[in-house]
């Protein structure tokens, strides 16, 4: 499956986070939050959500509500792979800056 720039930045942001000890699903506007605040333009949250929905059908994110019936994300085993694959890319990037 090829990525778009949207699933990539899902995909790094939930693996950075369960890098950092936390295991539970995080809220989608959370994630869509945290990818706005990196970009010089943000993303619509429609466009967001295709994003993530696309990335639980292709098997990468598993999705769950939370008490109040939001959405929120957790990486699948396969999803964690390919997350990890372009967490440690970034980070090469950023390093060879």
């Amino acid at each position: 499956m090829r990525l778009s720039s949207t699933q990539k930045d899902v995909l790094f942001i939930l693996y950075a986070i369960e890098a950092g000890g936390k295991a539970e699903p995080v809220p989608g506007i959370k994630i869509l939050e945290m990818i706005n605040s990196a970009r010089q333009s943000g993303i619509y949250g429609t466009n967001f959500r295709i994003s993530c929905h696309t990335l639980v059908e292709n098997g990468l994110l598993k999705k769950y509500r939370d008490t109040s019936l939001k959405l929120a994300f957790k990486l699948t085993e396969y999803g964690r792979k390919r997350a990890e694959e372009i967490y440690l890319k970034r980070l090469e990037e950023d390093q060879d800056k």
